[in-house]
């Protein structure tokens, strides 16, 4: 098999035979992928089915609603012998899609809310002498701000690879103290934005649009409706005057805090699992005419789909049968995975060589479909890919990059406007925590560091960023 595939791709390297070699790599991606959709979603729908019968009641609803959708589609066309796939069933299993991800975007967008005022806490905790354990007492007596700022300097610099520096840098700056006006925030997200000259107008929007989610400028539709109890947690928190935060609301607080953090967790977990089944899940159907065409060992994973299929339709516990059957399925997901990388890494050589042939031998919408499944199959599971065709790929220049500064720095300023100094500064330092380092030599992270440490604004901030920090460190 795999020497036949080779040689497929290497004569449509060659342009050899494309009407006669193109349908045939068409079905060689279709049946590697409906393998690995199958065996990935095997498993992941046991996952699924145990977690429904041990916390049913605790589920959301429109989670289990989903669960019994996916159920319904792999019944009839994994499970079931059904061929030609209903035009309704493609909308259903895109409008869940497409409905999860609209909750993911929501639960990220209160994650990125509730990080705010979990920095603004954080400094508040030890303003108490009631939170300065012994402990915390005892490892704070070892703080020397010139020492932990070298320390710091090591940690970040211990890495001789470009990308986890980096990564270090980001995730410190999120936790130092921020000292900054803010032109000077603004004079550092012009610098970032200017990174863009000359690359797609589409990167250095989604970029924009990153930064802009993260600190809420941009709330996703649903944001006050989807979650009740997280919007209620979230005006709590922004609607608190945090310059005189007394012990008692400091408690009750970091209580709302906890409670929408655990409720988000739990919230988030099951709905990436959901939308890994409806990725698998709009796969198969995608590819449904390669189901006959796998292996014998695939075809036992369609087997466990089918008995895990009918326990959920009953309601009932899966049986024995169903975990011998799982027993055989050990490996089957990483030997899908590895198959399908030979057909794949060569797909979008042969879309952009040969795309008017692709359009003679009427395989575009294959193609575009593949192209869709590549999407699914991926570590994204969220990506877009309904809209692939709208990307600006036109060249940002300097008035384009001036528009989107005055555009963002907009944005912040409407923040600011609504918000106390403490606030703000949480906004700043989440934001510099996610764009590109912003400094230009070594000396001026470490002089960076060395200020901001030196300027805490009293003992409790000190052992806050100092405990942090040291958890970041020796994580």
């Amino acid at each position: 098999m795999y020497n036949e595939e080779k040689k497929i791709i290497t004569d449509i390297g060659r342009k050899k035979n494309l009407e006669e070699n193109l349908p045939k790599y068409v079905s060689c991606m279709k049946s590697a992928d409906y393998e690995y959709a199958v065996s990935k979603f095997a498993l992941n729908f046991f996952t699924v089915k145990e977690m429904l019968e041990d916390k049913k009641e605790k589920i959301e609803p429109e989670i289990v609603s989903f669960i019994m959708g996916i159920n319904k589609l792999v019944n009839t066309y994994v499970a079931g012998k059904c061929g030609e796939v209903d035009p309704k069933d493609m909308l259903l299993v895109s409008d869940m899609r497409n409905k999860v991800t609209a909750r993911m975007k929501v639960l990220t967008a209160y994650t990125d809310a509730f990080e705010l005022y979990e920095y603004i806490l954080n400094r508040k905790e030890f303003g108490f002498e009631e939170n300065v354990t012994e402990e915390v007492e005892k490892m704070f007596s070892e703080y020397d701000v010139d020492a932990f700022s070298q320390e710091i300097y090591n940690f970040i610099f211990a890495d001789k690879d470009k990308m986890a520096v980096n990564s270090k840098i980001q995730s410190l700056i999120g936790q130092l103290p921020l000292r900054m006006t803010k032109n000077k925030f603004y004079d550092i997200i012009g610098q970032t934005l200017s990174i863009y000259n000359g690359s797609e107008i589409g990167s250095l929007n989604e970029f924009c649009d990153m930064v802009c989610d993260t600190v809420l400028i941009n709330k996703p539709e649903g944001f006050e409706e989807f979650y009740p109890e997280l919007f209620k947690a979230y005006t709590e928190l922004k609607e608190y005057d945090y310059t005189d935060l007394s012990l008692e609301d400091y408690r009750r607080l970091a209580a709302v805090l906890d409670s929408a953090a655990t409720y988000i967790n739990d919230t988030v977990s099951d709905y990436m699992m959901l939308i890994e089944l409806i990725n698998d899940t709009y796969t198969m159907l995608l590819v449904n005419d390669a189901r006959d065409s796998i292996g014998d060992d695939y075809k036992k994973a369609i087997d466990v789909i089918a008995s895990i299929a009918a326990s959920v339709e009953k309601d009932t516990a899966m049986d024995d049968d169903t975990y011998e059957l799982l027993s055989g399925l050990v490996g089957l997901q990483e030997q899908a995975g590895e198959h399908k990388m030979l057909p794949e890494a060569s797909f979008y050589d042969i879309v952009t060589g040969n795309s008017v042939q692709i359009e003679q031998c009427g395989l575009g919408s294959d193609f575009k479909d593949l192209e869709a499944i590549n999407k699914l199959l991926s570590g994204s599971l969220f990506a877009d890919i309904d809209n692939v065709s709208g990307y600006n790929t036109m060249p940002a220049d300097t008035e384009t990059i001036v528009a989107f500064k005055d555009k963002l720095c907009e944005g912040f300023a409407g923040l600011f406007e609504e918000n106390k100094m403490i606030v703000n500064r949480a906004i700043m330092a989440k934001a510099l925590s996610n764009i590109p380092v912003f400094f230009n030599t070594t000396e001026e992270i470490k002089e960076y560091i060395e200020h901001s440490l030196a300027h805490c604004s009293n003992r409790g901030e000190q052992i806050a960023c100092y405990s942090v920090i040291r958890g970041i460190m020796e994580d």
